[in-house]
């Protein structure tokens, strides 16, 4: 059973403390916004939906098989782009 690899984090600290290796590097790909980490996830469909979180694009989880996976996929990538719509910063 693969778990899903979701592990946005606010700072690369944060990744230290993911259950997995497959987590921690898509923690730190998301946190450094940084798709070449993604490459070190140890499946495919993990590394795409990676490269499709770092990038916010949703278009990229069309290339899973899982059709469970790919909606996740979307999902975690939707979450993202709604919270940088969201994130508006109190003006000083």
């Amino acid at each position: 059973m693969v778990m899903p690899l979701w592990g946005a984090c606010e700072s690369i600290r944060e990744c230290e403390f993911k259950p997995t290796k497959d987590a921690r590097y898509l923690c730190t790909a998301v946190a450094m916004v940084n798709p070449v980490v993604c490459d070190q996830i140890s499946t495919r469909d993990g590394i795409t939906q990676c490269r499709a979180i770092t990038s916010i694009n949703p278009y990229e989880c069309d290339r899973i098989d899982s059709p469970g996976k790919r909606q996740y996929c979307k999902m975690a990538v939707r979450d993202l782009q709604r919270d940088s719509i969201w994130a508006i910063k109190p003006m000083k």
